[in-house]
């Protein structure tokens, strides 16, 4: 019997310390630079001056592990051939044996029956040929655990189980050195992450009968104490207030340890305009495993940003803007943000306020706007200021919002009429995609409430209701669907004094393509206003060609209306380009819409959520 045994310390699997920048990008490069490596080894083993007679199954994985022997080889003559053969041979076997082949027969072919001889020009000084025998299977597996872990109670036997559901191979399997080694990370992953910070593999044992050809595996885990998180230690805050990072801090001292909570801080602190730089990390000791301090170093970044742009949208056309940002505003991290931008159709200026949120996550802000646009031959100058209160429950967030606007109409420079309210909103928004960039599965539910009353400064009772749906799903790699649903509805007697915000309008980029931007509505004194009534629809087929581009097919159904009864919902089918980017998708769309006398291009950056 021949007996491997290894006493297996995995370090750095799953690091307390949480600072993973560029990792992602590491990772998803690495299965096509290991792709490449085996096939460039393999090319060179083959090209040299020994040559492998190995079953192609196995061919790349030897060739690249005898390649650097080879390439610092010297053939001179005779016994360096011989030399080079003796020590690859027990490379050979090795790297056989982590593939479960413990019996194979590895011997040297002689061309022409001749043993030692001047190869000819082109032929291989060195011919190995490896018949690699029957597979090795696995016959048991015991896996054990010792710690806090190891006590009898309800939750260790459940965490016990899923730990063990883990494990990547099973009795009957060929044994596979790699799924050994995925399979024992796999679990000390798993204790790293959540409870028990310094766990350790203890010991690890593949007993391997040659004669039976079968595999005993056994591992023992030391899960060590439960860990549970203390207090913040904060450096590096110097001109912000010291409690801005408690803030964005949703852990409480005494809950146990998992490192996805202190990822979700690192994320949180990462998506502020307060730092520059961030690390989160823990220090665990095992003899104190209560109340760890978790310790933030933040990089403060500057305060106050003066910015400019320039872009295109299909919707309004080309657009200039300036921002400018102040992070401290009064000298206590309210966040002040104001900006001008001037496109073809609409001109635009705002000032907003951001409060820091709370311990609870709640988000106050201000804000005061005007704007002007021209579209569809209906003009429309706004004025509003307003306040709002965002938050979080589990996957669900929620704003609620109160607005006053003031709204002129003008057509061809004569008044339409204008309008004032004072409206008191409630949105709420579930988000469950697998990527917010570049979405693959999930949906995403948005459902919005606003109402008016004659009695609080407006001119005109009304209730708007509306909601959209938007699914999507991917059943391989290549080919990805989504569908969109939008329903919405005015409750007022008519709609002459509401504004143009709170009714409905459709057309153009990520409403209604095909029809030009916002041109959908109800035909009211010889232009396009907004009606009471909003139906829409989307289907959509993107077949990705590589990685990053894809062709997308669509299409897009839909109409606004002042009843229910006058709804002719009208569809349009257009095809389009998509390129991945970093935020987000670039679509670039050409859709004909029934009636419309030509088609239509439309561009767009992101997905609309």
């Amino acid at each position: 019997m021949c007996v491997f045994s290894s006493r297996d310390w995995f370090l750095a699997v799953v690091s307390p310390t949480i600072n993973f920048e560029g990792l992602d990008r590491v990772c998803r490069f690495f299965p096509l630079f290991i792709g490449v490596f085996l096939a460039f080894s393999t090319y060179a083993a083959e090209q040299s001056s020994v040559r492998l007679n190995v079953p192609n199954d196995l061919r790349a994985v030897v060739s690249a592990a005898i390649r650097p022997v080879i390439d610092t080889a010297r053939l001179d003559d005779e016994g360096d051939v011989r030399q080079l053969y003796r020590r690859i041979r027990p490379i050979i076997r090795d790297v056989l044996g982590a593939q479960g082949y413990f019996s194979p027969v590895i011997s040297r072919e002689l061309p022409d029956g001749v043993e030692a001889r001047t190869p000819a020009k082109g032929e291989a000084a060195l011919v190995v040929k490896v018949v690699e025998g029957d597979r090795a299977k696995i016959e048991s597996i015991s896996i054990e655990f010792d710690g806090d872990l190891a006590d009898e109670t309800p939750e260790n036997n459940a965490r016990r189980a899923e730990l063990k559901d883990l494990w990547k191979l099973n009795p009957g399997q060929p044994f596979e050195q790699a799924q050994w080694d995925a399979s024992k990370n796999a679990l000390l992953s798993n204790l790293l992450a959540k409870d028990y910070a310094v766990a350790t593999l203890a010991d690890s044992l593949a007993d391997v009968d040659p004669d039976t050809l079968s595999v005993r595996l056994s591992v023992v885990y030391d899960s060590g104490p439960v860990f549970t998180f203390g207090d913040l230690q904060v450096q590096g805050l110097s001109k912000y207030p010291k409690n801005l990072v408690e803030r964005y801090n949703s852990i409480k001292p005494g809950e146990r340890y998992e490192q996805e909570r202190l990822l979700a801080l690192l994320a949180e602190l990462q998506g502020t305009a307060y730092f520059s730089g961030v690390d989160v990390k823990v220090q665990p000791d095992a003899s104190k495993p209560d109340l760890m301090p978790i310790y933030v170093e933040v990089t403060e970044s500057k305060a106050k940003r003066l910015g400019f742009g320039a872009g295109y949208s299909s919707n309004t056309g080309f657009r200039s803007e300036a921002s400018y940002n102040d992070n401290n505003v009064f000298n206590r991290a309210y966040s002040l943000v104001t900006g001008v931008r001037v496109e073809q159709k609409r001109q635009s200026a705002f000032a907003d306020l951001f409060l820091p949120p709370d311990r609870k996550g709640v988000l106050d802000s201000l804000g005061i706007s005007v704007d002007h646009q021209d579209i569809t031959g209906l003009e429309v100058q706004r004025s509003a200021v307003g306040a709002s209160r965002e938050y979080q429950l589990g996957p669900t967030e929620f704003k609620l919002g109160v607005n006053y606007q003031l709204e002129d109409r003008l057509a061809d420079g004569l008044s339409l009429g204008s309008t004032k309210a004072l409206v008191g909103s409630a949105i709420w928004t579930r988000n469950r995609v697998d990527d917010r960039l570049n979405p693959r599965r999930g949906y995403l539910a948005v459902g919005q409430v606003a109402a008016a009353s004659e009695r609080l400064l407006s001119d005109q009772d009304f209730i708007r209701l509306s909601g959209r749906f938007q699914q999507f799903w991917s059943p391989s790699i290549k080919n990805l669907f989504s569908a969109r649903v939008e329903l919405g509805t005015v409750i007022a007697d008519s709609r002459r004094e509401i504004p143009q915000d709170y009714l409905f309008r459709a057309g153009g980029t990520n409403s209604l393509r095909g029809f030009e931007f916002l041109g959908v509505g109800v035909l009211d004194q010889g232009v396009v206003q907004g009606g009471r009534r909003l139906v829409l629809g989307s289907l959509e087929y993107v077949r990705w060609v590589r990685e990053s581009v894809g062709a997308a097919v669509f299409l897009d159904v839909g109409d606004v209306a002042d009843t229910w009864g006058e709804i002719d919902v009208t569809p349009a089918v257009g095809f389009g380009v998509r390129y991945k980017t970093p935020a987000g998708p670039i679509a670039l769309d050409i859709a004909k819409a029934q009636g419309e006398s030509r088609p239509r291009i439309h561009f767009a950056l992101g997905v609309a959520f």
